[in-house]
């Protein structure tokens, strides 16, 4: 408060009460100020517009400063609980897309192709199966195959086999043991559940009654019933051919099987041609070519038949045509001019079991390969293993990368 020496001259003290006659202390209304004596109590809405504005503003200020009109606390827990839940939402997101990557990862290059499953299966699951329903390559049972015990044929055996492993598919090749006798007996026993054969030799092992043609598709459906009698599946056969081969030497005057009916010929040949009616029993039986031979060896299947042949210690071979010797030695085919021989095209054999678990992935898949051996990859297979003395196995290995198969 000023002190009077500095108010004006005259001016009262504004600091002091005055008394008023006409003024009361009677409290009025909610503001609980005074009232004029005399005068009527009013309600606060008849007061003064400033006063009301005033109390109005006031108000507001108030409720805004305890939460507003947005709900207070209550609303912004709500929008915290969105905000969360969106947040977790996000990271769920990212944890299966992560997730998914790790697995796409793991499955690519385990076993050497897009994966350990199969695409999408039937049921619409993400590769727990093939495309077919079938089990993936490494989910089925393991593909159990051998060769015959002769270099071709245990080339084909790795060939297949090295090939379906690179495919992710559990695989055991089996050390080679017998010939097309042993390799049945291996499907019927349950030893094997996969095999690599000559389909004409197949006839002649299930049908050797059955007339013989050099048309493959014929000897596919002859044998066809007779392998699924066996609880197998016949797949598709290739183009490489390993007929059968009358052989001579290059200096023999003959062009025709017919041609040495009445050269008393030694013939040699493995155990099984001599019991088998598309081979010896063919050529001398009377109906057919009726050959009468000097003499007769038995002789086992392979490069040994060449040497014999080479040392004049017989005179004709039946061997396979695709041997490398064949050139090397300057021998001769004679030709199959009665159509003795069957068509030997190459076909995959598996038991029903294994098709059933894997489906037709697998299947398509052999037949892929099938498609892609030609007769002059045998022809180069067998002068890496019999002329050059390589291992079946790295043959395998190299013509698979050369054809971007393994």
């Amino acid at each position: 408060m000023k002190s009077d020496e500095n108010r004006p001259n005259g001016a009262p003290d504004r600091g002091a009460p005055t008394e008023d006659p006409n003024v009361t202390d009677t409290p009025n209304g909610p503001g609980g100020g005074t009232t004029a004596a005399g005068a009527d109590a009013q309600p606060w809405f008849k007061k003064p517009l400033p006063l009301i504005a005033i109390a109005v503003l006031a108000a507001v200020a108030l409720f805004a400063a305890f939460g507003g009109f947005g709900g207070g606390d209550d609303d912004d827990l709500a929008v915290d609980d969105v905000e969360e839940e969106e947040e977790e939402a996000t990271e769920e997101e990212a944890t299966e897309e992560e997730e998914d990557a790790t697995e796409e990862e793991s499955t690519d290059g385990e076993d050497g192709a897009d994966g350990e499953d199969g695409a999408d299966g039937e049921d619409g699951s993400d590769g727990e199966d093939g495309e077919d329903g079938g089990a993936a390559p490494g989910d089925g049972p393991q593909i159990v195959i051998r060769g015959q015990d002769f270099s071709e044929a245990i080339t084909l055996a790795e060939v297949y086999g090295q090939y379906l492993q690179g495919l992710g598919y559990d695989v055991d090749i089996l050390t080679p043991a017998g010939f097309r006798v042993e390799a049945f007996q291996g499907l019927e026993t349950g030893e094997l559940n996969m095999i690599v054969d000559y389909i004409g030799g197949s006839q002649t092992q299930l049908l050797p009654d059955e007339p013989s043609s050099g048309d493959p598709d014929e000897v596919m459906e002859t044998i066809r019933p007779a392998i699924e009698d066996l609880g197998a599946e016949l797949l598709d056969y290739t183009p490489a051919i390993d007929g059968d081969a009358f052989v001579v030497r290059g200096d023999l005057d003959a062009e025709t099987i017919s041609d040495v009916a009445d050269l008393d010929l030694v013939f040699g040949a493995s155990a099984q041609c001599f019991e088998r009616p598309q081979c010896f029993l063919g050529y001398t039986d009377p109906d057919i070519y009726g050959i009468t031979f000097a003499d007769t060896q038995t002789i086992e299947f392979g490069p040994i038949l060449g040497e014999a042949l080479a040392a004049e210690e017989v005179d004709a071979v039946v061997w396979n045509d695709t041997a490398p010797q064949i050139a090397e030695f300057g021998f001769k085919v004679l030709e199959d001019d009665l159509g003795l021989h069957p068509a030997q095209n190459i076909a995959p054999i598996l038991l029903d079991e294994v098709v059933e678990a894997y489906g037709q992935d697998l299947v398509d898949a052999i037949n892929e390969l099938s498609a892609q051996i030609e007769t002059e990859d045998l022809i180069a297979w067998n002068t890496e293993t019999d002329l050059e003395f390589r291992e079946s196995d790295d043959v395998a290995t190299e013509w698979l990368e050369a054809e971007g198969l393994l």
